[in-house]
């Protein structure tokens, strides 16, 4: 059954454990890249805790986090990697399936 390999993949990903963080990787999947700006109107987190669940995937080398220098300051932008992606691809083709 797809359900239970969806299972078994998020239990071997700890990190993805909540539907915010596997909302974020998904998301970024698809767009590749995005400023903090927009995920946090995309997710409506408070600063903080969307800041602790870009973390949590940076670490684990779902995401590569950058501040670029704008005309405004600093902004930060999150990037999906490679292991993200592959990640990202095996849950969308489980959830198709």
């Amino acid at each position: 059954m797809e359900v239970d390999k969806l299972i078994q993949l998020l239990k071997s990903h700890k990190s993805l454990n909540t539907s915010v963080r596997l909302g974020i990787l998904l998301g970024l999947y698809y767009v590749k890249s995005a400023w903090f700006a927009q995920l946090l109107e995309s997710t409506r987190l408070n600063k903080a805790e969307l800041y602790q669940h870009l973390r949590v995937l940076e670490k684990e080398g779902y995401i590569k986090l950058e501040y670029i220098p704008t005309v405004r300051g600093k902004r930060l932008r999150a990037s999906i990697t490679q292991k993200g992606e592959e990640v990202a691809k095996e849950v969308l083709k489980l959830l198709n399936e």
